[in-house]
């Protein structure tokens, strides 16, 4: 099963909300962790950088 933001459980929790966008720890198995913050952070810069470069 994966972990961390791509995790099925957190799915929904790491969907942007129209414009708005959460990373952090807690938005997957490892809170409380730097390493769950920065894959977190991580995965939201990409998405914003790939829907920057869709418009």
């Amino acid at each position: 099963m994966p972990s961390g933001p791509d995790a099925p459980a957190y799915a929904p929790l790491n969907q942007a909300q129209g414009r708005v966008y959460f990373a952090g720890d807690y938005l997957g198995c490892l809170d409380a962790w730097q390493h769950g913050a920065i894959s977190s952070a991580r995965k939201t810069v990409t998405e914003l950088h790939a829907r920057v470069l869709a418009s």
